[in-house]
């Protein structure tokens, strides 16, 4: 991840932290990376700054990207794909995201998007997750496949073969 810079209270740049977050929700056990920074504690009913201890704050792009990790990894927790298992199989196959993404019948980005953003809807994600795990089952996309032209779709064919055995 790249390190973002956050301005704190006193106008001085601060790095971004990471941390993995474990929480329960529904008998699931959901694991995430959160994004925040460190600042000096306020008392939110004074609006005291307590400059001798410092807790975690979070800006509002940050609190939209941790909510979005902690939807991808309930997605994920409930049988989508993970963006990690994408990036592997497309790593190991030699296969576009682009390429992967009308080959299972979404529009061009969403294979890219999912791997940089997460899994944005459980229907789509399990869909994915199915066709990763199953090589009979992605084959067949690829034969049905109206978007690319029969020499991809014979390299693909002749990859999924090749690396199934």
């Amino acid at each position: 991840m790249e390190t973002k810079k956050v301005l704190t209270r006193k106008n001085k740049p601060t790095e971004e932290l990471h941390e993995t977050v474990k929480k329960n929700y529904k008998s699931l056990e959901l694991s995430y990376v959160e994004a925040y920074y460190l600042d000096y504690e306020v008392d939110e009913n004074t609006g005291m700054i307590n400059r001798e201890k410092q807790v975690k704050h979070y800006t509002k792009n940050q609190i939209t990207r941790n909510l979005k990790a902690l939807k991808s990894a309930y997605l994920v927790a409930k049988g989508a794909a993970a963006p990690d298992e994408i990036i592997n199989f497309r790593t190991k196959y030699h296969i576009a995201a682009s390429t992967l993404s009308v080959v299972l019948g979404f529009s061009k980005n969403t294979i890219s998007n999912i791997e940089n953003e997460g899994v944005t809807s459980l229907a789509s994600g399990r869909l994915i997750k199915m066709c990763l795990n199953n090589l009979d089952i992605m084959s067949h996309y690829v034969k049905i496949c109206d978007a690319i032209d029969n020499h991809k779709k014979t390299e693909i064919s002749q990859k999924l073969m090749q690396q199934g055995l």
